[in-house]
């Protein structure tokens, strides 16, 4: 049976060649380009920590008790430069021990030191790059090192390696492309003679077999030599084919020939005797001419039906059953014993690929042989066995067989190897044509009995059962799926007052009935301190914007995937960690009995000023954080101080006047209203805010030149035992529905604007637009975290407003 073999093309092909070729071309070159991308991002990025170091170790100098430090802000702002990248360091003297920073940070022994950088990679929780850099200074113990490590996440540098990466492949891709055009004009040209010879084969007779002339390229000269070599064949079996036509013809033509012969001989004789004679004569000539014209009609059937793809799933032991039994009719085999042996096939094993019909005709092909040329009493065995992945079929009989050496002419169209016994000659030609329209195997052999074995080997169709993984599957995650999920509860720990909070956690607590809040309210540094030690709630809420950092920074943070921090302000977010939800000024509140507006100070720099001028009014009568208290409030102070030195100043002059400190922002607007202090200072906005519109007596006033705006932010750990339903919490909070909760049912500010919605705090803020200077989440806010540089500046604060009596 022939099988059909898909065209391609051949131009397809040989471009494809092309462009896996320079596929196999640009893998290499990326492969060099992705480490020079990876060599380039690190050198613009070693710049950076080179730089911070740098800064650093200018700020080192000598003490009695050792070298100290003063971290300056411009080191962390020039590592900020890559923002979503977490920053470790640490000063150190290898003689005198870690002055300030992170103690534990790896440092390979290798590293000699040196007033030059050096770089190196190292893990720290997550990947980091290092930079080490050293300087000598004298000290009252001798000339000692005074040794910076700084370290950086490796986010800026693979999205800077990728970019330049990504950038190259983009102009290599598209000179290839360019290159491919070159190759496929090139291909079509080249294979422009193998067009010329298909015009030359569509144009040419049906007859015309004349090979083709001319001089070819070299390179289809083969092909060309193939394609006459083929035309050769052909006109030679087209020659044989007519003479096959001509054979049928002629035979079937004798063959009638012969009949009216006869009978024309018995219409003329008038003895009756020889009229019998020639009428029987005539009778085994017509039954020659039958057999002869059904054996044609047979071969022509097999072949058609082989080559019309007539195949399905046929059983064959009840084939042979039903042409045993229409053969046994038969009055010549009324002395012939015939028997079939299939004990050994099971039922379903004899099943194979196959056309009944022709099988049928095969067999009675051997049978009607086995008759013809067997003895009155042949007998004739038939036996179906499987063998390996075949299914054989055989046939045998007790006549003369057929030597070895014919037995290779013996499937030959109108070969006859008996001449007494002789017929068509298209008995074996047949089963021949059955057993390759079937893909099988026929052998010739001699049998038991001293007669022919015929044997065919057909491909047996194997029967695998394949259990239902798929539906035992689907069941078991049917069964495993048929509870309901019990509620959720998640832990937040939050520095924000549980009035302010409470209404957007039932708002969110009524859309996600399968969620219950626990919250529990800390101070600002209680709570950094408590995730320090290792607490592990599900979502962390704090107005501590550095603090919030600082933990971010030390890697406990999950990272989130939050469509909707994208309508946040750049300043809001880090990481995609950290995110800020609200937005809150730090205000000056006042108590509208001991000043009118008017007098209040305009500018930071008029503040000092105003301050002054009301000493003795404002004697122990202003409030302000407690710095070592108040994470907040070390913020905002922290902050102010740089925007400029007008911050030191001012805390000197508070300092004389007996400035009194608070824990909280309640407690410092209550003092106001109740008239306990007449003015309070860096005080939350939004708290402020939303009393000020309730109480008349408290008044808030907003400076012109800057006024430092915090975002209380909010991140899951990375060991919060319900990761989806906190980040479902923190999805909400910068959401639509939560910025909305936010601005109408609570104290805070949205850091959104939310539509339809209008309040007293919104349109206060809304005339002060142009005045808020945002504080940025990142690297930035560590500077004043260091706690060398934090003990200063807090002993500082404490002597300036602590003086000593």
């Amino acid at each position: 049976m022939k099988s059909e073999t898909r065209s391609y093309s051949l131009q397809r092909r040989l471009l494809s060649m092309m462009a896996f070729g320079f596929a196999v071309l640009l893998l290499i070159i990326s492969f060099l380009l992705w480490n020079y991308a990876r060599g380039a991002a690190n050198r613009t990025y070693d710049l950076l920590l080179a730089g911070a170091a740098l800064s650093v170790l200018e700020r080192v100098s000598p003490g009695a008790n050792g070298p100290s430090v003063d971290l300056p802000s411009s080191a962390m702002e020039i590592l900020a430069l890559a923002p979503d990248d977490r920053v470790v360091y640490r000063v150190f003297s290898p003689d005198t021990g870690v002055i300030t920073g992170t103690s534990d940070l790896p440092f390979p022994a290798d590293i000699p030191l040196q007033a030059t950088p050096v770089f190196f990679d190292a893990a720290y929780g997550d990947p980091f790059r290092f930079v080490v850099q050293g300087r000598q200074m004298n000290s009252p113990q001798g000339r000692l090192w005074v040794v910076v490590q700084i370290g950086q996440t490796l986010d800026a540098r693979r999205a800077q390696q990728m970019s330049f990466f990504l950038n190259g492949m983009t102009g290599l891709a598209g000179i290839s492309l360019i290159g491919l055009g070159f190759v496929w004009l090139a291909i079509r040209r080249a294979l422009s003679p193998l067009r010329r010879i298909e015009a030359d084969l569509r144009a040419r007779a049906p007859g015309d077999l004349t090979p083709f002339e001319g001089a070819p390229p070299r390179e289809i000269s083969g092909l060309l030599e193939a394609i006459n070599s083929f035309i050769a064949r052909l006109d030679r079996n087209l020659r044989l084919t007519e003479g096959f036509i001509a054979d049928v013809a002629h035979q079937t033509r004798t063959s009638l020939s012969a009949l009216q012969g006869h009978l024309s001989l018995a219409a003329d004789s008038s003895d009756l005797a020889k009229m019998q004679g020639r009428l029987t004569r005539a009778e085994r000539q017509a039954e020659r001419t039958v057999r002869l014209t059904n054996q044609l009609l047979a071969n022509a059937m097999v072949i058609h039906r082989s080559d019309r793809a007539t195949l399905k799933p046929v059983a064959l032991k009840p084939v042979v059953r039903d042409t045993l039994a229409e053969m046994l009719r038969d009055s010549r085999m009324r002395k012939i014993v015939v028997t079939f042996d299939a004990d050994h096939v099971a039922d379903g094993e004899d099943m194979l690929i196959a056309d009944a019909l022709s099988v049928r005709e095969a067999l009675r092909n051997l049978i009607d042989n086995a008759v013809r040329h067997g003895p009155p009493d042949n007998k004739i065995d038939i036996a179906l066995d499987v063998e390996d992945d075949a299914l054989v079929l055989k046939v045998e009989d007790a006549g003369p067989g057929i030597a070895e050496a014919d037995r290779a002419r013996a499937t030959e169209r109108f070969s006859s190897i008996k001449q007494d016994t002789a017929g068509s000659g298209l008995g074996l030609a047949i089963v021949q044509a059955v057993a390759d329209g079937h893909g099988a195997k026929m052998r010739l052999a001699t049998s038991r009995n001293g007669g022919l074995a015929v044997t065919i080997a057909f491909p047996r169709l194997v029967r695998r059962t394949v259990a239902p993984l798929v539906w035992v599957a689907a069941l078991l995650l049917g069964l495993s799926g048929t509870g309901t999920a019990d509620a959720q509860t998640i832990t937040v720990f939050s520095a924000t007052d549980t009035p302010a909070m409470a209404p957007v956690i039932a708002e969110f607590e009524a859309l996600n009935p399968s969620i219950k809040i626990v919250y529990e309210e800390y101070q600002t540094v209680s709570l950094h301190e408590a995730m320090l030690a290792g607490a592990t709630p599900d979502v962390v809420i704090s107005s501590a914007m550095d603090l919030q950092v600082d933990l971010v920074n030390r890697g406990i943070a999950r990272r989130l995937d939050i469509a909707e921090s994208a309508d946040l302000p750049d300043w809001a977010t880090w990481r995609s960690e950290l995110f800020g939800f609200t937005f809150e000024p730090a205000v000056i509140v006042y108590n509208r009995a001991a000043f009118d507006t008017g007098r209040l100070p305009k500018e930071h720099r008029e503040l000092a000023n105003f301050i002054r001028d009301n000493e003795t009014v404002l004697s122990q009568r202003i409030g302000i954080y407690d710095l070592r208290g108040s994470g907040i409030g070390y913020l905002f102070a922290t902050q102010d101080a740089v925007q400029g030195l007008q911050a030191q100043r001012t805390t000197e002059v508070l300092g004389r006047t007996g400035v009194r400190t608070f824990c909280c922002t309640s407690e410092m607007i209550a003092a106001t209203a109740a008239g306990e202090i007449s003015i309070a200072i860096n005080v939350i906005g939004s708290y402020a805010m939303s009393l000020a519109a309730q109480d008349p007596r408290l008044g808030v006033h907003f400076l012109s030149d800057y006024n430092l705006v915090m975002a209380r932010s909010a991140f899951v750990p990375k060991a919060a035992e319900h990761a989806a339903a906190a980040e479902r919490f923190v999805r909400f909070l910068l959401s639509e529905e939560g910025q909305r909760a936010i601005a109408t049912r609570s104290q805070l500010i949205p850091i959104r604007s939310v539509d339809d919605v209008d309040t007293w705090t919104l349109s206060q803020l809304r005339a002060q637009a142009g005045s808020f200077l945002p504080i940025r989440f990142g690297p930035g806010l560590l500077t004043y975290l260091d706690a060398l540089k934090k003990e200063n500046f807090l002993e500082g604060w404490e002597a300036s407003v602590r003086p000593p009596r």
